[in-house]
């Protein structure tokens, strides 16, 4: 019996809680947020969005394909639209907070990399285009967008390297908020509560 008390006494001292001081609020189902436009990114992403768009329409309409090289311009700004209308619907319904598998900010900024590089390519065609074929206006003003999208995918790009470099967790709208508690141990039965 004095043995069963030794080894009673010796497993209380090795018994340890998990602490923890913060725990972020769990988002459950996807619910449409229109907080995130407010947000820098949600507005460069907008930005994006407009700037492909006009790039598209004038080269549509700005003259049909004289150059070779327009199908893959009109590629890059409908790609570019498209990829970046879906990413604005995964933040607008925080669909990223609900899969956290995914390193959202890193892939985030590797695609508007790429984008920034392909749309400084773009411009400096549609430039050179442009002067070569002075009866293609819409060339010159698809050149003049292509640059303007260039700065948005880059500095949008250079916002996620930030992130990134912060270890920061991509979120859509509001920025997550920490919440304090007094007994801030979290026994390992327990679930933790998603407080909105």
């Amino acid at each position: 019996m004095d043995s069963r008390q030794e080894t009673e006494a010796n497993t209380d001292n090795y018994r340890y809680q998990q602490t923890q001081s913060n725990y972020q609020i769990e988002i459950v189902k996807p619910e449409l947020d229109l907080n995130y436009l407010k947000t820098l990114p949600g507005m460069l992403k907008c930005t994006c969005i407009t700037l492909d768009f006009i790039c598209f329409i004038c080269l549509a309409v700005g003259g049909s394909a004289y150059y070779p090289g327009a199908g893959w311009i009109i590629f890059i700004c409908l790609f570019g639209m498209l990829i970046s209308v879906i990413l604005l619907i995964l933040y607008l319904f925080r669909i990223v907070d609900l899969i956290r598998g995914i390193p959202w900010i890193v892939c985030e900024m590797i695609i508007y990399f790429a984008w920034a590089i392909f749309f400084f390519i773009c411009g400096c065609v549609l430039t050179l285009v442009a002067t070569q074929f002075r009866s293609l206006n819409g060339y010159g003003a698809a050149a003049f967008f292509s640059f303007g999208a260039l700065c948005a995918y880059g500095f949008d790009s250079y916002l996620k390297f930030l992130s990134w470099r912060h270890d920061e967790i991509a979120t859509g709208g509001a920025p997550l908020q920490y919440l304090q508690h007094r007994d801030t141990t979290i026994p390992n039965n327990e679930e933790r509560l998603a407080i909105r």
